[in-house]
Protein backbone atom coordinates (compact mmCIF):
# COMPACT_ATOMS: atom_id res chain seq x y z
CA UNK A 1 0.00 0.00 0.00
CA UNK A 2 2.85 2.53 0.69
CA UNK A 3 4.38 1.90 -2.37
CA UNK A 4 1.33 2.46 -4.98
CA UNK A 5 0.83 6.14 -2.45
CA UNK A 6 4.77 6.69 -2.69
CA UNK A 7 4.34 6.00 -7.13
CA UNK A 8 0.62 8.26 -7.13
CA UNK A 9 2.62 11.00 -5.40
CA UNK A 10 5.46 10.72 -7.79
CA UNK A 11 2.87 10.43 -11.08
CA UNK A 12 0.90 13.38 -9.12
CA UNK A 13 4.10 15.89 -8.58
CA UNK A 14 5.92 14.54 -12.31
CA UNK A 15 2.13 15.81 -14.10
CA UNK A 16 2.15 18.70 -12.10
CA UNK A 17 5.73 19.76 -13.15
CA UNK A 18 5.24 19.30 -16.86
CA UNK A 19 1.96 20.35 -17.16
CA UNK A 20 2.34 23.57 -16.30
CA UNK A 21 -0.61 26.11 -17.57
CA UNK A 22 0.69 28.17 -19.90
CA UNK A 23 -2.25 31.08 -20.00
CA UNK A 24 -1.07 33.18 -17.83
CA UNK A 25 2.27 33.60 -18.92
CA UNK A 26 2.96 36.15 -21.40
CA UNK A 27 2.73 34.59 -24.99
CA UNK A 28 5.29 35.27 -28.41
CA UNK A 29 4.23 34.01 -31.83
CA UNK A 30 7.39 32.41 -33.56
CA UNK A 31 7.67 33.77 -36.68
CA UNK A 32 10.66 31.80 -38.19
CA UNK A 33 13.50 29.89 -36.59
CA UNK A 34 17.70 30.60 -37.95
CA UNK A 35 20.68 28.60 -37.49
CA UNK A 36 23.95 30.64 -37.72
CA UNK A 37 26.50 29.46 -40.04
CA UNK A 38 29.67 30.63 -39.85
CA UNK A 39 31.47 30.59 -42.64
CA UNK A 40 34.96 30.38 -44.19
CA UNK A 41 37.41 33.33 -43.84
CA UNK A 42 37.67 35.50 -47.25
CA UNK A 43 33.89 35.29 -47.68
CA UNK A 44 32.36 38.35 -49.22
CA UNK A 45 28.87 39.61 -49.68
CA UNK A 46 27.40 41.11 -52.51
CA UNK A 47 28.74 44.23 -52.33
CA UNK A 48 32.79 42.79 -51.38
CA UNK A 49 32.80 43.19 -47.79
CA UNK A 50 33.93 40.54 -45.80
CA UNK A 51 31.01 38.27 -43.87
CA UNK A 52 32.19 35.66 -40.74
CA UNK A 53 28.34 34.14 -40.73
CA UNK A 54 24.94 33.68 -42.22
CA UNK A 55 21.76 32.52 -40.86
CA UNK A 56 19.85 30.38 -42.25
CA UNK A 57 16.09 29.40 -41.87
CA UNK A 58 15.01 26.24 -40.16
CA UNK A 59 13.26 24.09 -38.59
CA UNK A 60 13.10 22.20 -34.60
CA UNK A 61 11.05 18.67 -33.77
CA UNK A 62 7.99 19.38 -32.12
CA UNK A 63 8.01 19.68 -28.49
CA UNK A 64 7.69 21.78 -25.60
CA UNK A 65 11.83 23.40 -24.31
CA UNK A 66 12.72 25.12 -21.30
CA UNK A 67 15.26 28.10 -23.36
CA UNK A 68 17.20 31.07 -21.96
CA UNK A 69 16.88 33.94 -24.73
CA UNK A 70 19.73 36.65 -24.97
CA UNK A 71 19.52 39.53 -27.29
CA UNK A 72 20.95 38.77 -30.76
CA UNK A 73 21.41 40.60 -33.92
CA UNK A 74 19.18 42.84 -35.64
CA UNK A 75 15.42 41.68 -34.47
CA UNK A 76 16.44 38.18 -33.86
CA UNK A 77 16.95 36.85 -30.40
CA UNK A 78 19.38 33.84 -29.64
CA UNK A 79 18.79 30.36 -27.82
CA UNK A 80 21.30 30.50 -25.68
CA UNK A 81 24.56 28.03 -25.42
CA UNK A 82 22.97 26.79 -28.57
CA UNK A 83 23.89 28.47 -32.70
CA UNK A 84 19.52 28.43 -33.29
CA UNK A 85 17.91 32.32 -33.34
CA UNK A 86 14.49 33.16 -32.93
CA UNK A 87 12.40 36.11 -34.71
CA UNK A 88 9.02 37.28 -33.40
CA UNK A 89 5.70 38.05 -35.24
CA UNK A 90 5.40 41.18 -32.82
CA UNK A 91 7.97 43.03 -30.31
CA UNK A 92 9.43 40.18 -27.41
CA UNK A 93 11.41 43.32 -25.79
CA UNK A 94 14.43 42.78 -24.39
CA UNK A 95 16.12 39.76 -23.04
CA UNK A 96 19.40 40.91 -22.14
CA UNK A 97 21.70 38.38 -20.58
CA UNK A 98 19.29 35.85 -20.09
CA UNK A 99 15.12 35.62 -20.18
CA UNK A 100 14.08 32.36 -19.03
CA UNK A 101 11.35 30.70 -21.68
CA UNK A 102 8.85 27.72 -22.97
CA UNK A 103 9.32 27.49 -26.40
CA UNK A 104 6.43 25.20 -27.67
CA UNK A 105 6.93 23.70 -31.15
CA UNK A 106 3.78 22.57 -32.87
CA UNK A 107 3.54 21.80 -36.40
CA UNK A 108 2.43 25.00 -37.82
CA UNK A 109 3.25 27.57 -35.21
CA UNK A 110 5.71 28.02 -32.16
CA UNK A 111 5.18 29.88 -28.91
CA UNK A 112 7.88 31.21 -26.41
CA UNK A 113 6.20 31.83 -23.05
CA UNK A 114 8.02 34.20 -20.59
CA UNK A 115 8.58 32.73 -17.23
CA UNK A 116 10.08 35.78 -15.55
Amino acid sequence: MKQNLTIILLLVFTSLSFGQDFEDLDSYTVDEFYKKLELERGTLDKDGDEIEYVYVKTELDNGDYKIDLTDGDGDLYKVKDTNIFIKFNGYFGYAGYSTECILKVESFSSTVYKLE
